[in-house]
């Protein structure tokens, strides 16, 4: 039987934690990250190009980090904290929020951020954002299954055709220049860490 031990203390509460006898942030603290990742998200909508019909944002990268560094619990409850906001009407998205925002040509992209979290949150917690090589790996899933779920809701309305020149190929390039750089980016900050 494996009895290996699969350490789930995210980057953030191993620099905020070190030295102290408790392993994970109290309930307030999760709360308080949360609602600040939420921001984070809301804050890299609003800095985008707009391109038709789908907009070239910063949320991306915002989903790659705030998984990477915080794990599966907080990114998801973040992104599901963002998802919520926007479906109540909220205007935290791109170009606004409400429900039929959520069905629109961008929705598949929103959820994918929800899907993503998840993925690599757990991937996190697993160490893999501790070493160059298993970061790359587990942004590219992300974005992945980002691609794949915005390409799948734009195709339904739009058409394949359509999907794939106006909701993927022009963000390819961008997207992955932002995996390049979190990818750098997070081991460092790990040795960073554990230096201090």
């Amino acid at each position: 039987m494996n009895n290996t031990k699969i350490s789930k203390v995210s980057w953030l509460e191993s620099f905020v934690l070190k030295e102290s006898p408790n392993e994970h942030f109290s309930q307030l603290t999760n709360f308080l990250t949360i609602v600040i990742c939420s921001f984070i998200l809301i804050l890299s909508a609003k800095i985008k190009v707009d391109l038709y019909p789908v907009p070239m944002t910063l949320q991306p990268l915002a989903v790659l980090m705030i998984a990477m560094l915080c794990g599966r619990n907080i990114s998801v409850a973040a992104v599901s904290l963002y998802l919520f906001q926007g479906m109540i009407g909220i205007p935290v998205f791109a170009y606004g929020g409400g429900l039929p925002y959520l069905l629109g040509p961008t929705g598949g992209f929103l959820f994918g951020f929800l899907f993503a979290s998840i993925i690599i949150g757990e991937l996190a917690d697993r160490g893999w954002g501790k070493l160059l090589f298993k970061s790359v790996i587990a942004m590219l899933l992300g974005l992945f299954v980002i691609y794949i779920c915005g390409v799948f809701q734009l195709s339904i309305l739009k058409g394949f055709d359509f999907a794939i020149i106006n909701g993927l190929k022009p963000f390819i390039i961008g997207d992955l220049y932002k995996l390049i750089l979190a990818a750098l980016l997070l081991p460092q900050v790990w040795k960073f860490t554990n230096k201090v």
